[in-house]
């Protein structure tokens, strides 16, 4: 099963590298003439690599490998499940480009959108049989549920396109449903998850006790927080207070969040820097977000979010690379899938690590800059820029992967050499 966890897991960061092609491309044709391009077919295929190629296909290993018994994880389900995710991404990347919304490409989101029903399916039965607390079954559960949930917003939108509908009000809502359910449910629950299943039996009881009354109060603010997305075309009054709602709880979260901070600074004091600043980094993009996001049931902030481009894309960005993405690759580094040993892997994080600030800053000075009617035709060119060192930053973490392979295997051969064991080559060849 490590292993299979491997691939996976290698599988993923390749197509982190794929992602950060994709967006260099994207940020090419605002600069260069390329004909040959079209902008929002490539963005399509941008979004929906990134979706299930990089974060939904390693947050799914990660679910597996990491809550389940080690009965469960052998089942074959999971295995068919993954190679199906990669495949159906790899085809919505050789279709979108160059066709956009078609029948091939609707054909492949359906199947995608279908397999992460049986993941969800598989997933749950096993993991309320699972050993896990009751923090992180409500975590992971929830999680799920919420990436089954915004797939009505993904088949709203392919309806939309495939009838050219021109339902500004429908499109807008079907897609911020859709963006809420992933960014805030599926990948927000399920990285808490994984982080307590691996930090909470560290804790005292009361700070459990603190963990589960923080997780409880996320999940339930996850609906009634979708809608301050409807904020922008003023909804009923009904939604209104839905939506007022939503804020609070999210106030409330982020409140409880607070000592639960702390418990984990208090937790990782000893630990080396660079989990200490990638970590900061993604729990600090993590509580600015919820922080902005409780604070656009206010129209002045609601209209900034929702209306400007470049702030949206800030926001959708501090979400996926600032929190997620970071979180991801340092929980890689922190259980041994990335080998930390070698400076190459440190230099390499600390380039991407970098360069997602890098772009999260530029993003969101544009956007302020815009708001004041004081943008720069420099935007473009640094943004450009900070794409290409998200690359280069991706490639160098791809090649650290390939670096750490070997190591991990050898540190296995050493563990069990001091056990008194000595692992013949089919062994080795097996893990």
């Amino acid at each position: 099963m490590m292993k299979s966890k491997n691939f996976w897991i290698s599988l993923s960061l390749l197509n982190l590298c794929i992602v950060t092609v994709l967006g260099v491309i994207l940020r090419s044709k605002a600069l260069f003439d390329l004909p040959i391009i079209d902008y929002n077919h490539l963005l399509n295929a941008h979004s929906h690599f990134a979706f299930g190629g990089w974060v939904t296909l390693a947050l799914m290993v990660l679910l597996m490998h990491t809550l389940l018994t080690e009965s469960q994880k052998q089942k074959s389900i999971y295995q068919f499940v993954f190679w199906s995710i990669f495949v159906t991404v790899w085809g919505l990347l050789f279709t979108f480009p160059f066709s956009g919304y078609n029948t091939w490409s609707t054909y492949i989101s359906t199947l995608f959108t279908f397999t992460t029903y049986i993941f969800s399916w598989v997933f749950i039965r096993d993991v309320l049989k699972a050993k896990v607390s009751k923090t992180v079954l409500i975590l992971s559960i929830a999680s799920v549920f919420c990436m089954v949930l915004s797939s009505a917003g993904s088949f709203t939108l392919g309806y939309l396109f495939a009838t050219k509908s021109l339902k500004a009000i429908l499109y807008r809502d079907a897609l911020f449903s859709y963006l809420h359910l992933q960014y805030n449910g599926f990948f927000t629950l399920a990285v808490f998850a994984l982080l307590f299943q691996k930090i909470e039996s560290k804790f005292s009881v009361e700070v459990q006790k603190k963990i589960y009354r923080f997780a409880l109060v996320l999940v339930i603010s996850i609906l009634p927080s979708m809608f301050l997305s409807y904020h922008w075309h003023d909804p009923s009054f009904l939604f209104h207070v839905i939506a007022y709602i939503g804020s609070a709880l999210l106030l409330i979260s982020f409140g409880l969040f607070i000592p639960v901070l702390k418990a984990i600074l208090k937790l990782y004091k000893s630990v080396p820097i660079l989990f200490k600043f990638i970590g900061g980094l993604s729990l600090g993009a993590f509580m600015l977000k919820m922080f902005l996001q409780s604070f656009t049931i206010i129209n002045f902030f609601g209209n900034l979010v929702f209306g400007d481009r470049p702030i949206i894309m800030g926001f959708l960005h501090l979400v996926f690379l600032g929190f997620v993405s970071l979180f991801l690759l340092a929980y890689f580094a922190k259980t041994g899938l990335l080998n930390t040993e070698k400076t190459f892997t440190k230099v390499s994080l600390v380039v991407f690590a970098m360069g997602a600030l890098l772009n999260e800053t530029l993003l969101w000075a544009q956007g302020f800059a815009a708001m004041l009617i004081q943008s720069s035709d420099i935007f473009p060119w640094l943004l450009w820029g900070a794409g290409i060192w998200l690359f280069i930053g991706a490639a160098l973490i791809g090649i650290a992967r390939i670096i750490s392979v070997p190591s991990v295997v050898a540190e296995k051969k050493k563990a069990q050499v001091r056990e008194g064991f000595s692992p013949s080559i089919p062994e080795l060849k097996r893990f």
